[in-house]
């Protein structure tokens, strides 16, 4: 292989890196928001309308969810810690840590089930990251499309992931949303995985949904035209419809659950959980 072709694999693997947004996070040393930049960059996580349901079960005096005893809905969080601030920032925190999750578990008076939803392994189709690498080599005018593919390697998560969680928000429910929740998640489809609109992050959000509650988990990144890496400008889109990048991520979705048990909704129980016995 000559320089000047390991040179271009190289390149390739470092735009890929940039754009191999599979999953995220949160904390307090990184940023997750982004004023528009001069090259086009930016990155802002997606609002929501209002917090709670209309028929959400809250307590008249706090408007805090109160639930049946022993019924609860825990969310846990394993977020990448990565920097959105400009793409040098999420290169390097990318590079640092390149995968996250997020998923539930379910408590009734008698059981406690743990589920996720986890896909991208690469079985039929390159993982999202090197799909995206494959495209830059072949010089294709828009290698960030390959972000908008579903992968049919989906699966189900029951039980323990293998990944200890950095952050578990617990949150009490009435027994009929236990039941509902529980229905859902046990028919729910899993064998597609698709990062805008069906990953790990999207499952935590359609429970919480069925739960009363309407969490921020939705990041909006816009993205520039060219990228410069070791000096050379390379391409990331060319038609206009790839500008614009939108999908969950358990960044995004850490954060707004540590903001909302700091003011009483839902409360911290990390502690606990790492403490759990399997």
């Amino acid at each position: 292989m000559n320089r000047k072709v390991a040179k271009r694999l190289y390149q390739a693997r470092l735009l890929a890196v940039v754009i191999l947004l599979t999953g995220v996070v949160a904390g307090c040393a990184h940023q997750i928001h982004a004023p528009m930049q001069p090259d086009g960059w930016s990155a802002q996580p997606v609002a929501i309308v209002c917090r709670f349901a209309p028929d959400a079960d809250l307590d008249p005096a706090t408007r805090t969810p109160v639930g049946d005893e022993g019924y609860f809905l825990y969310i846990l969080t394993e977020p990448a810690v990565w920097d959105f601030s400009d793409a040098s920032s999420l290169l390097f925190s990318i590079w640092q840590r390149p995968s996250a999750h997020s998923w539930i578990i379910l408590e009734s008076p008698g059981s406690r089930m743990e589920f996720g939803h986890i896909g991208n392994f690469g079985q039929e189709k390159p993982r999202y990251h090197a799909g995206v690498m494959q495209k830059i080599q072949e010089g294709d005018p828009n290698p960030i499309a390959y972000l908008w593919q579903t992968m049919s390697d989906g699966q189900f998560q029951i039980g323990r992931p293998g990944r200890p969680p950095t952050f578990v928000w617990r949150m009490p429910i009435a027994r009929r949303r236990y039941q509902m929740i529980y229905e859902y998640v046990m028919q729910r489809k899993y064998d597609r995985f698709d990062l805008r609109t069906g990953n790990c992050t999207d499952l935590v959000m359609e429970t919480a949904a069925m739960a009363g509650i309407h969490l921020i988990h939705r990041i909006r990144l816009t993205l520039p035209q060219e990228a410069k890496v070791l000096g050379d400008t390379l391409r990331v889109w060319t038609d206009p419809q790839y500008r614009i990048l939108e999908f969950s991520t358990p960044e995004v979705l850490d954060a707004d659950l540590q903001q909302l048990a700091r003011i009483g909704i839902g409360i911290d129980v990390t502690a606990w959980y790492l403490n759990l016995k399997d």
